[in-house]
């Protein structure tokens, strides 16, 4: 029978019951509606603070829009150039290496050594180790291999969404000199150059890594075209040939460096280098380069060392084209060219254009090479020319401010002018300086984004933890209206004062303005209904009386903890490892709670602190309800909490086990999260039978409440088992792809299909049947004689959390496809934990305790490191983005990227709420106080990775100068910062607005009285 029945056959429906329910529920949805644009609201406001702390702290380099103009004198030595981009080509994969090396590889050396023969055969060819400037990301490198100026960390993030450039640069002085560049491969270029480009180029898509192929074989072909097989007229159709390959980059993302598939891809690259070398004349330069490295994964944007050196290969087939260094030492190309001779990758800029009659372009920072000079003269007039070049940006910019740092550089620059062979140190003195002054930070916006995040972390422990959410569920039909009118106000003010007076530098545009003058509005509105009933001395009062509790001082312990681990480089990159034990200790203490203390009557139990019949009614619970929770545990309790402590101690440290290291942990740490790892029998093997154990564990737990009825064993054993057994098939055919030699199908359209059908499921259609499903509850009607009936309710007790789960199953659907096989049993062995932290608190009866949500949080940055992951660039997954689309397409590519990588932050934000749902009767509480109660829990949630994010702005401020900042420090806090923000929205927009007062709403108006 369904709910309807159950209805019909338990209540009433008289007039008068109805206009009550009616009213009921018309003033529960106006409460859950304010509940909803509160949150939001504080939400909006730690947006507001992280925006302005991100402006204040991620650094901006200056740049002009002046264009160099062309010398009269002719200084060039080829009127054509062809350029091969091999992405991602690190050094030692171009030079011979020994094979008793210990570092020896044979898949990824000594297999491309075209660069190298040509060297050692042939006086015409430069082999020099390129050292890049991070991040080491595409389109950070290209904009300082063609402007010769510095990239900076906040360019990272727009390695998806190039713009054109508009400063001067290299493509663009060869546009302006009426030359033709053909381009054929990575799309970055037409983002970055279009205007410049011939209309005869070929970009190709260039982020999705599980293609191999298709841009490489796209250069290749262009190159024939206009190349290798055309004419001689033809081939004078262009001045500048460019190709980008992104095979070897590609290989090293989706199978890391030691993989067969790199030496197939390196070879290919040899072959295609030897026929370039071979249809060249001499006319026509070649320059072959590499962007970046890879470190041991295949992944790169860091700054370790396999990530920064690449290759810069310059060839003629004139006779003596380059004049090399006398030490010859500096051409050492064993122990993996550890000690060869390098050149940072600005100094191509200079290089190219005095080699192609170009002028240097205007915001270069970079230095010729110096083996480009055949002559002492030639070499003296290329350094007085960058001189020039050089100094005119310094006197154009403005930027230096000091008068001693002027005086000493004019200084340099004039003994420079007298004598060239000083011009390097006048070149590296400027460049330090431009390093300088581009680390300056906006302490005014980082400032204000520090006290706003503080502030919003007092008004969130005021309005979820320090009142209580009876009185919150009165108070919020007086916050919303006050914040909406205070920040109509404020931004009347703001706009107002600005207009009239000149505004502060951080608030330099409208939008800056209206950011700050809201988050003033929310502050001021949600504050003035707080001080209306309460002040100061006693929400300080509250606070400590809170904080005396024994496992709020557990929480509060592990929270300072984890946020303290920001103040050393050393905790924070062994956060993985912390964060699992801090977890297992956890566990620990509950396993210690239900065995040695059983008699301990509960401190923070469901209802209130002292629980008494008069309270227990005026929170809307039953009598006898509220006494028996502050009964002493029963032993089948005991065992049952000892069962589920053992449990999350044992996931915990079976899922710690997987793992990828960070640079900075070295030997330390041993990665078995590898693509080699995830493809392997064993791992597929382990993937397998979490089709058949996830279903289990989630019906043993529904089997503890009777709620394995109506909507739950639809959605476990039909709609769960499906997907699953789909999924695998998927990675399955992934699996063969990536370590089958020789694999030569084709399957992606197969593959396209099945992930298309299972993420349109799990994503859409699984929540449309959860909005419209039964709830988990069955009416069990049983004669117990001739005349009477007796019924039972299955599923009663938990008819909350059973109906609850099932949207968190469908997030974990969701959540699955996207992450790969190791992280699947690992998200497996999550499920496991959340489930058991859900029923431990209810046993505990800590409903209302902040160690729930904060156990929560623990899980979700456990389980992140876990599933491949770390606080680290290069860790970002990039290649799931294309699991359902074979191109960068918004918003199916972003969001399979977010999936994968907030996985658990999401599913705990979703899962929160079961803290106060999970065994939750229909009878006991009033709609609004369950309403009010899971909103503290959600709000509990928020206020950990609020401090998490508050912390990491401290620290990253304060650590602002130390070594490490853009390697541990800053990535850390972007986390923290994108963790929270995640967080928010799923809370408020997914655990709160949509599923809890749907639910709510539907249960009550089933079981309404």
């Amino acid at each position: 029978m369904d709910e309807h029945s159950i209805r019909r056959s338990l209540l009433g429906t008289s007039l008068e019951e109805k206009r009550l329910y009616r009213a009921r529920i018309q003033k529960f949805r106006k409460c859950h509606t304010l509940y909803v644009v509160l949150l939001a609201s504080l939400a909006t406001l730690q947006f507001i603070a992280i925006s302005f702390f991100t402006r204040g702290f991620l650094l901006t380099r200056q740049v002009l829009d002046d264009v160099a103009a062309p010398l009269p004198q002719h200084y060039g030595k080829f009127n054509k150039a062809v350029v091969l981009v091999i992405d991602a080509l690190r050094f030692d994969f171009v030079i011979p290496v020994e094979e008793s090396h210990p570092e020896y590889n044979a898949n990824y050396h000594n297999n491309l050594k075209a660069l190298w023969d040509v060297g050692h055969h042939n006086g015409s060819s430069l082999l020099l180790k390129f050292i890049a400037d991070p991040p080491t990301t595409t389109l950070q490198r290209l904009k300082g291999l063609t402007t010769g100026s510095l990239p900076t960390f906040i360019d990272a993030g727009s390695n998806f969404d190039g713009s054109v450039i508009e400063e001067d640069n290299l493509i663009k002085q060869l546009y302006l000199a009426h030359k033709n560049v053909y381009f054929a491969g990575d799309d970055t270029w037409d983002a970055l150059f279009s205007p410049f480009l011939s209309p005869q180029s070929k970009p190709y898509p260039s982020l999705n890594v599980w293609d191999l192929d298709t841009v490489d074989n796209g250069v290749i072909s262009f190159f024939k075209e206009h190349l290798l097989q055309g004419t001689q007229s033809h081939r004078r159709d262009w001045d500048v040939l460019v190709g980008h390959m992104l095979g070897v980059d590609h290989v090293g993302h989706k199978y890391g460096p030691n993989h067969f598939t790199m030496r197939e891809k390196q070879l290919q690259v040899d072959d295609f280098i030897r026929k370039i070398i071979a249809a060249i004349d001499e006319d026509t330069m070649l320059v072959v380069l590499g962007d970046h490295g890879m470190d041991h994964t295949g992944n790169h944007g860091g700054d370790s060392v396999d990530e920064l050196e690449s290759t810069l290969f310059l060839y003629s087939k004139r006779p003596d084209a380059w004049q090399y260094s006398d030490d010859t030492r500096v051409y050492d190309t064993s122990d993996l060219g550890r000690y060869h001779r390098k050149v940072n990758q600005i100094d191509l800029v200079p290089t190219l254009a005095l080699l192609l009659d170009l002028p240097i372009p205007f915001n270069n920072l970079g230095w010729p090479v110096k083996e480009i000079a055949s002559s002492r003269e030639e070499r003296d007039t290329y350094t007085r020319m960058t001189l020039q070049q050089l100094g005119t940006y310094k006197n154009t910019s403005g930027m230096v401010t000091s008068s001693e740092k002027q005086i000493e550089l004019d200084h340099l620059w004039n003994i420079a002018m007298e004598d060239p062979s000083l011009g390097p140190l006048f070149q590296q003195n400027f460049l330090e300086t431009c390093k300088d002054l581009w680390a300056r930070f906006d302490f005014w916006s980082i400032g204000v984004g520090i006290v706003l995040m503080s502030i919003s972390l007092v008004l969130l422990l005021a309005i979820t933890k320090l009142i209580p959410s009876i009185v919150v569920s009165q108070m919020v039909f007086e916050f919303v209206p006050w914040i909406v009118v205070m920040s109509i106000i404020s931004n009347a003010c703001f706009h107002g004062v600005f207009f009239v007076f000149q505004q502060p530098s951080f608030v330099e545009n409208t939008l800056w303005c209206s950011l700050l003058a809201t988050a003033v509005g929310i502050i001021f509105g949600t504050c003035i209904p707080i001080f209306d009933r309460y002040n100061i001395k006693w929400i300080a009062i509250r606070f400590f009386e809170d904080s005396s509790e024994y496992w709020t001082r557990i929480g509060v312990m592990l929270l300072t903890i984890h946020a303290l681990l920001f103040t050393s480089n050393s905790f924070t990159i062994w956060e993985d490892r912390i964060v699992a034990f801090l977890l297992i200790s956890l566990g620990m203490l509950t396993l210690y709670e239900f065995v040695f203390v059983p008699k301990r009557q509960s401190t923070s139990a469901l209802l209130t602190a002292t629980i008494s019949e008069k309270q227990g009614t005026a929170s809307g619970a039953s009598q006898s309800k509220a006494n028996s929770d502050s009964f002493p545990l029963t032993r089948f309790a005991r065992l049952l909490g000892a069962y589920h402590s053992i449990v999350l101690v044992v996931c915990t440290r079976i899922a710690s086990i997987i793992t990828i290291c960070r640079e900075e942990q070295g030997g330390y740490c041993t990665p078995t999260f590898t693509t080699e790892t995830n493809y392997s029998l064993w791992a597929m093997g382990l993937c397998l039978i979490t089709v058949a154990m996830i279903p289990s564990c989630i019906k043993g737990y529904y089997n503890l409440s009777s709620s394995y009825q109506a909507a739950a064993p639809i959605w476990i054993d039909i709609f769960l088992k499906s997907f699953l057994f789909t999924n695998f098939t998927y990675w399955t055919l992934t699996a063969l792809e990536n370590s089958v030699p020789g694999w030569s199908w084709n399957i992606s359209i197969f593959k396209f299909t099945i992930s298309r059908i299972v993420a349109g499921f799990a994503l859409i259609a699984s929540n449309v049947g959860w909005m419209m499903g039964p709830l988990c509850v069955k009416l069990n009607v049983r004669n117990t004689d001739a005349k009477s009936h007796q019924a039972t309710i299955l599923g009663y007790s938990n008819i909350y959390g059973a109906q609850y789960f099932l949207l968190v199953v469908n997030a974990l659907m969701s959540i699955l496809l996207f992450n790969k096989p190791l992280a699947q049993v690992s998200l497996y062995l999550m499920c496991n934990q959340m489930l058991s932290i859900i029923e431990i608190f209810h046993l505990l009866k800590l409903k209302e305790n902040i160690i729930g949500p904060f156990a929560l949080a623990l899980l979700a940055y456990s389980q992140f490191f876990s599933t491949g992951h770390q606080a680290t660039i290069p860790s970002i997954q990039w290649d799931v983005g294309f699991i359902l689309s074979e191109k960068i397409t918004f918003p199916v590519t972003h969001l399979a990227i977010v999936l994968n990588t907030f996985g658990p932050h999401i599913l705990t934000g979703l899962a929160v709420a079961l803290l106060t749902l999970w065994e939750q009767p229909p009878d006991v509480l009033k709609p609004q106080t369950i309403l009010g109660r899971l909103v503290s829990n959600c709000g509990m949630l928020l206020v950990y990775h609020t401090v998490l994010c508050l912390s990491s702005f401290l620290w990253v401020t304060f650590f602002r100068r130390h070594l490490m900042v853009w390697k541990i420090f800053c990535p850390r806090y972007l986390f923290a910062a994108m963790s929270l923000i995640v967080v928010q929205l799923v809370v408020t927009f997914g655990a709160v607005a949509f599923a809890s007062g749907r639910l709510i709403r539907q249960i009550n108006d089933i079981f309404w009285k």
